[in-house]
C-alpha cells in the first residue's frame, strides 16, 4: 500500500520536470527567432548590395534565399501557436509568445521587402549611376539594415532599452528616405517616369524594413516591462 504522503514528492518532481520542459520550449523559440532574424538580416544586406552595385547577376540568388525564410516562418509560427494552445502561459511567458507572433510577421515581411527591392532592379535592368541618387540609396540601405539589426539585437539580448530608443534612432532612415524622394523628384525628367517610380518604391521598401526593426525592438520592451515604449515615454513627460 502506498502512503498518500509518498505521492507528494512524486507529484512535485513531475511538476518540476514539466516546468523545465516548458522553459526549454520557450528558450528554443527565443533562439530560433534570433536565428530567423539573422537569416532575414543576411538577405536584407545581400539585397542592398545587389541593388547599390547593380548586380543583376545576383537577383535570382536573393529571391531564392527568401524560400527558406518563408519555410522557417511557417515552422516557427506553428510552434508558437502550439505552445499557446497547450501550455496556457501567463504573465511574461504569455507576453513573449504573443509578441513572438507579431515579431514573426515583422521578420517575414522584411524578407519580402528585400526581395521587392531586387525586383525593382530587375524590372529596370539596372539603376542609373547618377552620383547623388546612388549615394543616397547606399546610405539609406545601410541605415535601414542597421535599424533592422537593432531589432534583432533586442531579440537576442532581451534588452528593453533598445526598443525605448528605437523611434529616435529611426529618424536617420526617415530623413534619408525624404532626401531620396526629393532628389528623385528634382531629376525626374532626366531619370524618366519608370525609373523614378522604381526609386520611390525602393525608398519606401528600405524605410519599411527599418520600421519593422523598430517594431521588433519595441515588442521586446513590451515583453520585458509589460509596457510599450510609447507608454513609458508618456510617463517620462
Amino acid at each position: 500500500m502506498v502512503d498518500a504522503h509518498d505521492s507528494v514528492p512524486a507529484q512535485t518532481e513531475i511538476q518540476t520536470e514539466l516546468r523545465h520542459h516548458y522553459d526549454d520550449e520557450l528558450e528554443e523559440i527565443r533562439n530560433e527567432l534570433v536565428d530567423f532574424g539573422t537569416m532575414v538580416l543576411t538577405n536584407i544586406r545581400y539585397s542592398a548590395e545587389v541593388v547599390t552595385e547593380n548586380r543583376l547577376d545576383e537577383i535570382a540568388a536573393v529571391r531564392a534565399a527568401d524560400k527558406p525564410i518563408n519555410a522557417r516562418y511557417d515552422d516557427l509560427e506553428a510552434k508558437v501557436f502550439e505552445i499557446l494552445a497547450l501550455q496556457q502561459p501567463v504573465a511574461r511567458d504569455l507576453r513573449f509568445l504573443v509578441a513572438a507572433t507579431r515579431i514573426l510577421y515583422e521578420l517575414e515581411r522584411s524578407g519580402d521587402l528585400a526581395v521587392n527591392n531586387v525586383k525593382q532592379l530587375d524590372r529596370l535592368d539596372g539603376l542609373p549611376t547618377e552620383p547623388t541618387i546612388h549615394s543616397l540609396l547606399s546610405r539609406l540601405s545601410e541605415s535601414s539594415a542597421k535599424m533592422f539589426a537593432q531589432g534583432v539585437r533586442a531579440l537576442a539580448t532581451q534588452d528593453p532599452s533598445i526598443g525605448v530608443a528605437a523611434e529616435a534612432a529611426d529618424e536617420e532612415t526617415d530623413q534619408l528616405t525624404a532626401e531620396l524622394y526629393r532628389a528623385v523628384t528634382e531629376r525626374q525628367e532626366d531619370l524618366g517616369l519608370e525609373t523614378s517610380v522604381a526609386l520611390f518604391r525602393m525608398g519606401r521598401f528600405f524605410e519599411r524594413i527599418a520600421d519593422h526593426g523598430v517594431n521588433i525592438a519595441e515588442n521586446i520592451t513590451f515583453v520585458v516591462t509589460a509596457e510599450f515604449p510609447d507608454k513609458q515615454r508618456e510617463k517620462a513627460r
